[in-house]
Protein backbone atom coordinates (compact mmCIF):
# COMPACT_ATOMS: atom_id res chain seq x y z
CA UNK A 1 0.00 0.00 0.00
CA UNK A 2 1.22 3.46 -0.72
CA UNK A 3 1.54 5.87 2.33
CA UNK A 4 -2.02 7.88 3.32
CA UNK A 5 0.22 11.42 2.73
CA UNK A 6 -2.99 13.51 1.31
CA UNK A 7 -3.30 17.46 0.53
CA UNK A 8 -6.44 19.27 0.49
CA UNK A 9 -8.72 19.00 -2.58
CA UNK A 10 -9.14 22.58 -3.18
CA UNK A 11 -5.80 23.51 -2.39
CA UNK A 12 -5.06 24.62 -6.44
CA UNK A 13 -8.47 25.95 -6.83
CA UNK A 14 -8.82 29.85 -7.20
CA UNK A 15 -10.43 30.20 -3.72
CA UNK A 16 -9.30 30.28 0.00
CA UNK A 17 -8.83 26.96 1.66
CA UNK A 18 -9.46 26.63 5.16
CA UNK A 19 -7.18 25.03 7.50
CA UNK A 20 -7.25 21.38 7.88
CA UNK A 21 -7.58 18.89 11.01
CA UNK A 22 -8.67 15.08 11.84
CA UNK A 23 -8.42 11.80 10.15
CA UNK A 24 -10.61 9.47 8.21
CA UNK A 25 -12.82 7.22 9.36
CA UNK A 26 -16.04 6.99 11.40
CA UNK A 27 -18.50 9.69 12.44
CA UNK A 28 -16.94 12.49 14.06
CA UNK A 29 -18.87 13.43 17.11
CA UNK A 30 -22.34 13.91 15.39
CA UNK A 31 -24.89 11.06 15.58
CA UNK A 32 -26.06 9.31 12.04
CA UNK A 33 -28.91 7.43 11.34
CA UNK A 34 -28.31 7.17 7.75
CA UNK A 35 -28.64 3.43 6.49
CA UNK A 36 -26.36 1.88 2.96
CA UNK A 37 -27.14 -1.26 1.09
CA UNK A 38 -25.04 -2.96 -1.49
CA UNK A 39 -28.36 -4.68 -3.59
CA UNK A 40 -29.73 -4.29 -6.78
CA UNK A 41 -28.90 -0.87 -7.07
CA UNK A 42 -32.11 0.17 -9.09
CA UNK A 43 -32.60 3.57 -9.63
CA UNK A 44 -34.82 5.53 -7.24
CA UNK A 45 -38.31 5.15 -7.03
CA UNK A 46 -39.52 8.18 -8.26
CA UNK A 47 -36.24 9.81 -8.70
CA UNK A 48 -34.38 11.81 -11.40
CA UNK A 49 -31.94 9.35 -13.11
CA UNK A 50 -28.96 10.84 -14.97
CA UNK A 51 -27.18 8.19 -17.35
CA UNK A 52 -24.18 10.23 -18.53
CA UNK A 53 -23.11 11.89 -15.10
CA UNK A 54 -20.10 14.20 -15.53
CA UNK A 55 -17.31 12.84 -13.02
CA UNK A 56 -13.40 12.03 -11.78
CA UNK A 57 -12.45 8.48 -10.76
CA UNK A 58 -9.25 8.10 -8.68
CA UNK A 59 -8.26 4.57 -8.27
CA UNK A 60 -5.49 3.91 -6.25
CA UNK A 61 -4.00 1.23 -4.39
CA UNK A 62 -3.51 3.22 -1.07
CA UNK A 63 -4.34 2.71 3.18
CA UNK A 64 -7.68 4.57 2.88
CA UNK A 65 -9.60 6.42 0.45
CA UNK A 66 -7.75 8.04 -2.32
CA UNK A 67 -10.52 11.11 -2.45
CA UNK A 68 -11.75 11.43 1.49
CA UNK A 69 -13.26 13.74 4.25
CA UNK A 70 -10.37 15.53 6.45
CA UNK A 71 -12.91 15.98 8.78
CA UNK A 72 -14.00 11.93 9.24
CA UNK A 73 -18.03 13.18 8.63
CA UNK A 74 -19.43 11.73 5.46
CA UNK A 75 -16.05 8.92 4.49
CA UNK A 76 -16.94 5.59 6.16
CA UNK A 77 -19.67 6.92 7.81
CA UNK A 78 -21.89 4.30 6.43
CA UNK A 79 -18.90 1.36 6.97
CA UNK A 80 -18.57 1.14 10.89
CA UNK A 81 -15.84 -1.35 10.67
CA UNK A 82 -13.73 1.47 9.30
CA UNK A 83 -12.71 -0.79 6.58
CA UNK A 84 -13.72 1.76 3.90
CA UNK A 85 -14.68 -1.01 1.51
CA UNK A 86 -17.75 1.48 1.06
CA UNK A 87 -17.54 4.83 1.70
CA UNK A 88 -20.19 7.75 0.74
CA UNK A 89 -20.36 11.64 1.28
CA UNK A 90 -22.45 14.61 -0.24
CA UNK A 91 -20.63 18.08 -0.72
CA UNK A 92 -23.19 20.39 -1.03
CA UNK A 93 -21.78 23.70 -0.52
CA UNK A 94 -18.62 24.98 -1.19
CA UNK A 95 -17.05 25.56 2.57
CA UNK A 96 -18.02 21.44 2.55
CA UNK A 97 -15.78 20.84 -0.36
CA UNK A 98 -13.50 22.58 1.66
CA UNK A 99 -12.92 19.16 3.86
CA UNK A 100 -12.39 16.80 0.65
CA UNK A 101 -8.88 15.70 0.42
CA UNK A 102 -6.99 13.68 -2.29
CA UNK A 103 -4.30 10.95 -1.85
CA UNK A 104 -0.63 13.00 -1.62
CA UNK A 105 0.42 9.84 -4.02
CA UNK A 106 -2.65 10.34 -6.90
CA UNK A 107 -2.50 13.34 -9.13
CA UNK A 108 -5.87 15.02 -8.10
CA UNK A 109 -5.67 17.68 -10.80
CA UNK A 110 -8.94 16.60 -12.34
CA UNK A 111 -10.43 16.49 -8.81
CA UNK A 112 -9.38 19.77 -8.22
CA UNK A 113 -10.89 20.89 -11.26
CA UNK A 114 -14.76 19.44 -11.32
CA UNK A 115 -14.42 20.92 -7.71
CA UNK A 116 -13.45 24.18 -8.61
CA UNK A 117 -16.09 24.62 -11.62
CA UNK A 118 -18.84 23.09 -10.03
CA UNK A 119 -21.71 25.88 -8.27
CA UNK A 120 -22.81 24.88 -5.84
CA UNK A 121 -26.39 26.40 -5.60
CA UNK A 122 -27.19 24.35 -8.46
CA UNK A 123 -25.69 21.00 -8.36
CA UNK A 124 -24.05 18.74 -5.61
CA UNK A 125 -21.09 16.51 -5.80
CA UNK A 126 -21.70 13.33 -4.85
CA UNK A 127 -18.15 11.49 -3.44
CA UNK A 128 -18.37 7.61 -3.60
CA UNK A 129 -15.34 4.92 -2.95
CA UNK A 130 -15.52 1.23 -3.86
CA UNK A 131 -12.95 -1.07 -2.71
CA UNK A 132 -12.66 -3.44 -6.33
CA UNK A 133 -10.30 -6.37 -7.03
CA UNK A 134 -7.44 -5.28 -8.77
CA UNK A 135 -8.14 -7.46 -12.01
CA UNK A 136 -11.46 -5.57 -12.08
CA UNK A 137 -12.77 -2.65 -12.58
CA UNK A 138 -16.26 -0.55 -12.07
CA UNK A 139 -17.95 1.03 -14.81
CA UNK A 140 -20.62 3.51 -13.52
CA UNK A 141 -23.52 3.39 -15.34
CA UNK A 142 -25.98 6.06 -13.64
CA UNK A 143 -26.85 7.81 -10.36
CA UNK A 144 -30.29 8.36 -8.98
CA UNK A 145 -31.72 10.69 -6.36
CA UNK A 146 -34.55 12.38 -4.76
CA UNK A 147 -34.95 14.07 -1.47
CA UNK A 148 -33.71 11.92 0.72
CA UNK A 149 -31.76 9.29 -1.29
CA UNK A 150 -28.74 8.59 -3.62
CA UNK A 151 -28.15 5.05 -5.83
CA UNK A 152 -25.89 4.05 -7.97
CA UNK A 153 -25.42 1.30 -10.47
CA UNK A 154 -22.24 -0.31 -11.55
CA UNK A 155 -20.88 -2.91 -14.65
CA UNK A 156 -18.04 -5.35 -12.90
CA UNK A 157 -15.91 -5.34 -15.79
CA UNK A 158 -12.07 -7.43 -16.15
CA UNK A 159 -9.28 -5.18 -16.85
CA UNK A 160 -7.61 -5.94 -20.37
CA UNK A 161 -5.33 -8.93 -20.86
CA UNK A 162 -2.27 -6.90 -20.87
CA UNK A 163 -2.90 -5.72 -17.37
CA UNK A 164 -0.69 -6.80 -14.94
CA UNK A 165 -2.93 -7.58 -11.76
CA UNK A 166 -3.37 -9.98 -8.51
CA UNK A 167 -6.08 -11.90 -8.13
CA UNK A 168 -5.84 -11.37 -4.33
CA UNK A 169 -5.53 -7.63 -4.15
CA UNK A 170 -7.74 -4.49 -4.21
CA UNK A 171 -8.09 -1.22 -4.96
CA UNK A 172 -9.68 1.72 -4.13
CA UNK A 173 -11.95 3.15 -6.56
CA UNK A 174 -13.02 6.74 -5.41
CA UNK A 175 -15.29 8.77 -7.31
CA UNK A 176 -16.73 12.33 -7.46
CA UNK A 177 -20.02 12.39 -9.13
CA UNK A 178 -21.98 15.56 -10.11
CA UNK A 179 -25.51 15.81 -9.67
CA UNK A 180 -27.23 18.54 -11.58
CA UNK A 181 -29.63 19.46 -8.60
CA UNK A 182 -28.98 21.59 -5.48
CA UNK A 183 -29.29 18.37 -2.61
CA UNK A 184 -29.17 19.14 1.29
CA UNK A 185 -26.77 16.88 2.79
CA UNK A 186 -27.99 16.96 5.77
CA UNK A 187 -31.33 15.50 4.38
CA UNK A 188 -29.67 12.38 2.52
CA UNK A 189 -31.11 9.39 4.73
CA UNK A 190 -30.43 6.49 2.82
CA UNK A 191 -27.62 5.76 0.04
CA UNK A 192 -27.46 2.75 -2.47
CA UNK A 193 -25.18 0.90 -4.74
CA UNK A 194 -25.41 -1.90 -7.08
CA UNK A 195 -22.88 -3.84 -9.48
CA UNK A 196 -24.38 -6.24 -12.53
CA UNK A 197 -22.31 -7.01 -15.53
CA UNK A 198 -21.58 -5.18 -18.61
CA UNK A 199 -25.50 -4.84 -19.62
CA UNK A 200 -26.81 -3.27 -16.64
CA UNK A 201 -25.21 0.01 -18.37
CA UNK A 202 -27.87 1.14 -20.47
CA UNK A 203 -26.41 2.46 -23.77
CA UNK A 204 -23.05 2.49 -23.11
CA UNK A 205 -20.29 1.79 -25.27
CA UNK A 206 -18.31 -1.09 -24.97
CA UNK A 207 -14.72 -0.63 -23.00
CA UNK A 208 -15.42 2.92 -23.06
CA UNK A 209 -13.03 3.93 -20.28
CA UNK A 210 -14.36 7.78 -20.37
CA UNK A 211 -18.10 6.88 -21.03
CA UNK A 212 -20.40 9.55 -18.77
CA UNK A 213 -17.91 12.03 -18.93
CA UNK A 214 -15.72 9.89 -16.79
CA UNK A 215 -11.81 11.89 -16.35
CA UNK A 216 -9.45 8.85 -14.69
CA UNK A 217 -6.33 9.54 -12.89
CA UNK A 218 -4.89 6.26 -10.73
CA UNK A 219 -1.32 5.42 -8.45
CA UNK A 220 -0.60 2.04 -8.03
CA UNK A 221 -3.09 0.08 -10.12
CA UNK A 222 -4.18 0.91 -13.81
CA UNK A 223 -7.48 3.36 -13.61
CA UNK A 224 -10.66 1.90 -16.10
Amino acid sequence: MVPPTRRGLLRAAPIAVLPLSGCAGSNSGRSVSRSASEGTGTTVPGGTVETSPESVLIRADTDAPPIRFEDAEGSGADDPSGSFRTSYGVVDSRSRAEALVVDGAVDGTDAEALVSATDFGAETLYLETRSVEECFRLRLCDVSWAGDEIRTNYARLLRRYDERCAADAEVFESRLIRIPEALDRESIRSYGSGTGGESRCRGAPPNDAKAGGTRVSSAGGDGE
